[in-house]
C-alpha cells in the first residue's frame, strides 16, 4: 500500500507545480493575443485610410500625410511582429513544461510497469507446488494466484497508458519544433520590417529634400517623373513585342489553372488586369499590360510561384531617373517559365538561390515607379529572357529584365 500511494505521489507531483505555471502561462498568452487583435485592428484603420487616399490627385501635402500614414501602419506591423514573436515564445514555454510533465509521468509509468512484470517474473520463476509449501493454507495459496492474475491483467493497461503517452509526446514534440520553426520565420520578418520601416521614412527625407517642401517643386517632380516613366514604358513595350515573336509554345506549359500558385496568399484583389485593358489605355499609353497587378500593402509576403531558381535581381531606384520596377526578382523554372516580381519594398533572395514553390522571396511595397503600393507579377517564356541596358538618350537604367510575355492569367 505504502509504495502505491508513494508511485501516485510520483506520478502527480509534477502536474501541481506545473499548473500554476501553465495557468500563468495562459493568462500571458492571452494577453498577447488581445495585443496582437487591437495591432490588427489598428493596421486595419491605417490600411482603409491608405487605401482612400490612393487614387487621389495628390498634392505635395497629401503625399506627406499619406506617406506618414504608411510608416505608421509599418510601425504597427513591427509591433505585431514583436507580439507574435512573444506570443510564440509562450506557447513554446508552456509546450516545454507539458512535455516535462509527459516525461515525468512516462518514466514513473515506466517504473511501475517494471515492477509489474519483475513481479510477475518472479511468480513464473516458481513451481506450484513451492508456491503451494510456502502457504500454510490452500486458501492461501489461492489467494496468491489471484494477485498474480490481476498483475498480468495490469500490464495490459499499464502498456495501453505508456503507448498513449508516447503518442501525446511525439505529437507535442512535433508542435515545439513546428513553434520553434515559426519563431524563427518571425525573427526574420521582423529584421526584414525594420529594413521596410526605414526605407519609409527614407523616402520621406528624400521627397522633402528633392521638393524642398513646395508645392511647385513637387508639381515639377511630378511631371519630369512622368515623362521619363512614359519614354521608360514604350521602350519596353518596343522591346518585348520584338521578343514575343521568339515564344516557342512547344517548350512550354499548355496554358491551365494551377501551374504556378499564385504568388500573393489569401483573397488578394486584382487592380490590373493583362494585355489591352480600360486601365491600359490609360496607364500604359494605349499599350498592352505586359503582366497583372495585385493590390497589397506595403510588406505584405510574396511567395514564389513555383520552385526555381533566382535567375536575376534587381533594384531600378539605384539609377537616378530609372523609373520602372523599382525593386524586382525574376525567377527561372525548371517547365521554361519564369516569372517576375516587381516594385518590391524588400528581397530575402539573392541571385542564384534555389526556392521551392511557396518560399517567401520578399515584400510588396512601391519602389520604381507605381501609383500605389502593389505587386507587378510577369510571365515569361524563359527562352526569351534578355538583360540589358535602356538605350533611351541620357537614361541612367543600367539593367533592365526584358522577355516574351505570357498571359499570367493562364497559369494561376
Amino acid at each position: 500500500m505504502i509504495r502505491i500511494l508513494i508511485f501516485i505521489f510520483i506520478l502527480t507531483a509534477p502536474v501541481f507545480s506545473f499548473a500554476a505555471t501553465e495557468s500563468e502561462l495562459r493568462v500571458r498568452i492571452e494577453e498577447r493575443q488581445k495585443e496582437i487583435q487591437k495591432l490588427e485592428e489598428e493596421i486595419a484603420a491605417y490600411q482603409k485610410t491608405l487605401s482612400q487616399t490612393q487614387n487621389q490627385s495628390k498634392t505635395l501635402k497629401q503625399e506627406i500625410t499619406r506617406i506618414e500614414t504608411q510608416i505608421k501602419k509599418l510601425s504597427a506591423d513591427i509591433r505585431l511582429t514583436k507580439n507574435r514573436i512573444g506570443a510564440t515564445e509562450l506557447q513554446i514555454e508552456e509546450l516545454n513544461g507539458t512535455i516535462a510533465e509527459n516525461e515525468s509521468k512516462t518514466s514513473a509509468q515506466r517504473r511501475a510497469l517494471a515492477e509489474t512484470l519483475q513481479t510477475v517474473n518472479q511468480s513464473d520463476a516458481s513451481s506450484l507446488i513451492e508456491i503451494l509449501l510456502k502457504h500454510e493454507r490452500i486458501s492461501d495459496f489461492f489467494g496468491s494466484m489471484e494477485d498474480i492474475q490481476q498483475l498480468e491483467e495490469s500490464i495490459h493497461d499499464d502498456l495501453s497508458s505508456l503507448r498513449e503517452l508516447k503518442k501525446i509526446l511525439e505529437d507535442e514534440r512535433i508542435l515545439r519544433a513546428e513553434q520553434k520553426e515559426t519563431l524563427s520565420q518571425l525573427q526574420s520578418e521582423l529584421q526584414n520590417r525594420r529594413s521596410i520601416e526605414e526605407n519609409a521614412k527614407k523616402s520621406k527625407n528624400t521627397l522633402l529634400a528633392e521638393t524642398k517642401n513646395e508645392e511647385t517643386r513637387y508639381q515639377r517632380l511630378v511631371r519630369e517623373r512622368e515623362a521619363k516613366r512614359e519614354e521608360m514604358l514604350n521602350e519596353i513595350q518596343r522591346t518585348e513585342d520584338e521578343l514575343r515573336r521568339l515564344i516557342d509554345l512547344s517548350a512550354i506549359p499548355e496554358s491551365r489553372a494551377g501551374v504556378l500558385a499564385r504568388p500573393l496568399k489569401g483573397s488578394v484583389m486584382l487592380t490590373q488586369s493583362f494585355g489591352n485593358t480600360p486601365d491600359s489605355k490609360i496607364l500604359y499609353n494605349g499599350k498592352p499590360h505586359n503582366g497583372i497587378d495585385f493590390r497589397a500593402a506595403i510588406g505584405t509576403p510574396v511567395f514564389a510561384a513555383d520552385a526555381g531558381e533566382v535567375w536575376e535581381t534587381g533594384n531600378t531606384d539605384a539609377f537616378s531617373g530609372c523609373l520602372s520596377y523599382g525593386k524586382w526578382i525574376l525567377i527561372k523554372h525548371p517547365n521554361n517559365l519564369a516569372t517576375l516580381y516587381a516594385h518590391l519594398s524588400q528581397m530575402v533572395v539573392t541571385r542564384g538561390t534555389s526556392v521551392m514553390r511557396g518560399d517567401l522571396i520578399g515584400y510588396t511595397g512601391e519602389t520604381g515607379y507605381a501609383t500605389g503600393p502593389h505587386l507587378h507579377f510577369t510571365v515569361y517564356d524563359a527562352g526569351t529572357v534578355q538583360f540589358r541596358a535602356s538605350k533611351i538618350s541620357g537614361s541612367n537604367c543600367q539593367y533592365l529584365p526584358y522577355g516574351g510575355y505570357l498571359n499570367p492569367l493562364a497559369y494561376l
